[in-house]
């Protein structure tokens, strides 16, 4: 078995390919692949990957059976690569989407949100941070690997997949293809921070009934943005307590783990009547360990509160309904060995390791919630997704690529199970 390369080698390959990365990123950006429109830029992938002469399973939704009300299914697809062709053994997953949030109000933009413009050491645009960077440098990574003839003793399939930002349908899709992986390395925008466990969320929409009158005698109705108030402030309640009932030292710089939060609210139709319809959705956490179904039933429990306090509610309850299956908390030890190896590369390149815990629902979920050691890495500031002028630093993402090319190279000889494979060193 040939050596493995050494950190400088594998650095030097990943510089070498920096500039191939970066116009990777920015074309990415330009096909304004939004959710439900991801085949707009399939192709530029499935193009890289042919020339990389990569084995890719070019998988349509609509042919798995999970795509019921995915709108324009017939036509989206995940991509599914395997690093150096498909061997039948433990298999490793590097997983990205491919959508994007809707570019909203264009003027708010600096540089038009699908010009992929590069300037100043950035790249601009819808995608950028979440998740074109993390996805450029992942690739490259692996094609470094590559370039200086590492052979890897697992499989790593690399899985593109649509609706992330929706439905999670496309990493439920792929799992038909790589059933049983025995590590998964999600490519999120970390801000360079390794994240071994992430809190995640279910979202909501609860509706409340009033009885409408003529606002010159709102006596006569029954306020329903009153009494959705009334329920709001339980919840916020309840998500209070529930904040300051789970503590994780990786959470420590958040005020609490699991937000509870509301995005959205309505009553009403006419300004001169008391509203018979109000109307809120938003999220509440769910911590690792946690199930969705625990915390749907203290959710109701609120709800059935608010509702013995008044006649009207006793007899016209709040109505929730589930926004989605929810998305499980998970965690990974610090100790395993996809952690190990990341906290390896990461003081490597960046000269001291950084790990955090994420609050952000992702597609990670899916994997650390079958049991699947998960982490998430990749370039850039969650924050600056879904805004305008999003972007991500260059270097911030030839340095992600170089994290993940040291991991990478590192994890390829094991089985991510604790045992050694043959012809490898530990």
């Amino acid at each position: 078995m040939p050596p493995q390369p050494s950190d400088a080698e594998v650095l030097a390959q990943v510089e070498a390919l920096a500039e191939d990365m970066l116009e990777l990123l920015s074309a990415s950006v330009r096909q304004a692949g939004e959710s439900g429109w991801e085949d707009r830029g399939t192709g530029l992938y499935a193009e890289w990957f042919a020339r990389r002469g990569w084995p890719v399973v070019r998988q349509p939704i609509v042919a798995t059976g999970l795509a019921d009300g995915e709108p324009r299914a017939e036509w989206r697809e995940n991509l599914i690569a395997w690093f150096r062709g498909r061997r039948g053994r433990p298999c490793m997953v590097v997983n990205g989407h491919l959508d994007v949030v809707p570019a909203g109000d264009e003027q708010a933009w600096t540089h038009p949100p699908y010009a992929g413009v590069r300037a100043g050491g950035r790249v601009y645009g819808r995608g950028s941070v979440d998740m074109k960077g993390g996805i450029a440098a992942g690739l490259y990574a692996l094609a470094a690997l590559e370039d200086l003839g590492v052979e890897p003793d697992i499989d790593v399939a690399v899985e593109l997949v649509v609706a992330e930002e929706t439905t999670g349908v496309g990493t439920r899709a792929a799992a038909l293809e790589v059933p049983d992986p025995v590590a998964a390395l999600i490519l999120e925008p970390t801000g360079g921070a390794i994240v071994p466990i992430s809190t995640s969320l279910q979202f909501f929409t609860v509706d409340v009934t009033g009885r409408s009158a003529h606002t010159s005698a709102p006596w006569r109705g029954v306020d329903a943005f009153e009494r959705l108030i009334w329920v709001r402030e339980a919840l916020v309640e309840l998500g209070r307590k529930r904040g300051e009932g789970y503590r994780h030292p990786l959470f420590a710089d958040v005020p609490t783990a699991i937000p509870f939060a509301i995005g959205t609210a309505s009553a009403g139709n006419w300004r001169a009547a008391v509203p018979d319809h109000a109307t809120m959705s938003g999220r509440i956490g769910v911590a690792p360990g946690e199930s969705v179904e625990a915390v749907r039933g203290e959710f109701q429990r609120v709800l059935d509160q608010v509702a013995a306090t008044d006649d009207w509610l006793r007899a016209h309850p709040p109505i929730v309904r589930w926004d989605g299956e929810g998305r499980t908390g998970w965690e990974t030890p610090v100790e395993h060995e996809l952690i190990v190896a990341l906290r390896n590369a990461q003081r490597t390149c960046m000269g001291a390791e950084r790990l955090t815990g994420f609050t952000a629902g992702s597609d990670a979920a899916f994997f650390g919630a079958a049991g699947v050691p998960t982490a998430v890495f990749g370039p850039g500031e969650v924050v600056r997704a879904h805004s305008p002028d999003e972007f991500v630093e260059e270097d911030a993402v030839v340095q992600a690529a170089g994290v993940l090319a040291l991991a990478l190279r590192d994890l390829t000889g094991r089985d991510l199970t604790g045992r050694d494979l043959p012809g490898r060193r530990a």
